[in-house]
């Protein structure tokens, strides 16, 4: 193991998935409602309707714990953000359970098992300890030792790790005797390239463009995509009204600040390549100019215009694009067609990001923000094959998780 400069490489377990800890959920489930149980009733025997209502929590806590669990295997670092958004999420749908049934319930046991949930779902994420690999260098191997940005030490013993991590498509055949050391030990052998994936949340494209094909090819959707369209023009026709509100209070500050007309359309790629119209308020003065990256107008900004693009209210209209089927609620954004035709000839797996339909949020929006250039474009791209290929109920949760904050931060707006 030696001659082969094995390091041993420590991740965040949830990134790698290693192992499977159902147990473990199940139990932080349970524990925080008995614990307050017994706080607030004392110990059992307890009444048939206090038995109800602990059961429920339970079940609530389940739900929650399970549903942050899924979400966290996507990197990032907001996970006290997932852990209070999913519980008070869950946490609602129970008091509303509750009013609805006329059901027995206590303010103080809600109160004190959902606290409980919080910190034990939190110490879960958080403080298990780390997944521990055995990572072989070479090809994707050093990519990935370069995108953790620190050193890492030689794995004394195969005995010590969880699973080896090598490229798979570059093999160092002095690697043969070890990876067929860790299939008879029952020690998982993970591709490099599917580690960086988990780790950075990018399909990687720097060390050449073969890994983005592999990552599309290998993606198995399930039945998610059936439903992700009906799923989404629900929640836009569920809020319509507040949108609609939000969107005429929008347009009249842009009457007064630019006058009329106070939208414009642009043609973008969609699904397939093919062109449509994306409608935006306008923030600039003057006629906007096909293939201008933002940055190059940013003279012709207004400060209202500013301060709608770094809060995204200019991206209201597209609203009407999702229910025309133009563009998904999540998905990658879509790019000008004028710029669109540029990247295709530069980048050649560019076309790629179209196989999907294109969205008013995404996964490279939240984790990289707006892009400019080639290089950064190539970036954006890494993210966009990563959405693709991962695409879930669960990754769309977290991308509108993360929309969220994306809005009260103003985070990579242009």
């Amino acid at each position: 193991m030696k001659a082969m400069g094995v390091l041993e490489l420590r991740l965040p377990y949830r990134l790698v998935k290693t192992r499977s800890l159902p147990a473990l959920v199940l139990g932080l489930s349970l524990l925080p409602p008995l614990m307050a149980a017994l706080w607030v009733f004392g110990p059992p025997p307890w009444r048939g309707e206090v038995w109800g209502l602990v059961g429920l929590t339970v079940l609530t806590h389940l739900l929650a714990f399970v549903a942050t669990d899924r979400m966290a295997r996507y990197p990032g670092r907001e996970v006290w953000g997932l852990v209070a958004f999913n519980l008070l999420l869950f946490t609602l749908l129970l008091v509303a359970v509750l009013a609805m049934g006329r059901l027995y319930y206590s303010r103080l046991f809600l109160l004190s098992a959902t606290l409980l949930a919080f910190l034990a779902l939190l110490l879960y994420l958080r403080h298990l300890p780390p997944a521990r690999l055995a990572l072989v260098p070479g090809g994707m191997g050093d990519w990935l030792r370069q995108s953790l940005g620190r050193e890492l030490h030689p794995l004394a013993s195969l005995e010590e790790a969880e699973g080896v991590v090598a490229d798979l498509h570059h093999l160092d055949p002095r690697a043969l005797p070890l990876l067929a050391e860790a299939s008879l030990r029952g020690i998982p052998i993970l591709h490099a390239a599917t580690v960086y994936e988990g780790y950075t949340g990018r399909v990687p494209l720097e060390p050449g463009l073969s890994e983005g094909l592999s990552a599309l090819a290998e993606r198995d959707l399930g039945l998610y995509p059936l439903f992700k369209r009906a799923f989404e023009v629900g929640l836009v026709v569920l809020f319509s009204p507040l949108i609609f509100l939000i969107g005429l209070g929008v347009a009249l500050l842009v009457y007064l600040d630019l006058g009329r007309p106070v939208l414009f359309a642009q043609e973008r790629v969609g699904l397939g390549g093919r062109p449509f119209l994306a409608y935006k308020f306008r923030t600039m003065r003057g006629a906007p100019r096909e293939g201008a990256y933002a940055g190059e107008e940013e003279g012709r900004i207004t400060p209202l215009g500013r301060f709608l693009r770094r809060y995204r209210l200019d991206e209201l209209p597209q609203f009407w694009n999702i229910l025309r089927g133009d563009m998904n609620l999540i998905g990658p954004r879509p790019e000008q067609r004028v710029l669109a035709e540029v990247y295709a000839r530069e980048i050649p797996l560019y076309a790629l990001r179209h196989a999907v339909r294109p969205g008013l949020t995404g996964w490279a929006q939240v984790q990289q923000g707006y892009a400019e250039g080639k290089e950064e474009t190539l970036v954006k791209l890494s993210y966009d094959l990563y959405y693709i290929k991962h695409l879930s109920f669960w990754l769309d949760l977290r991308i509108l998780f993360k929309t969220f904050w994306v809005l009260l931060t103003g985070f990579g707006a242009k």
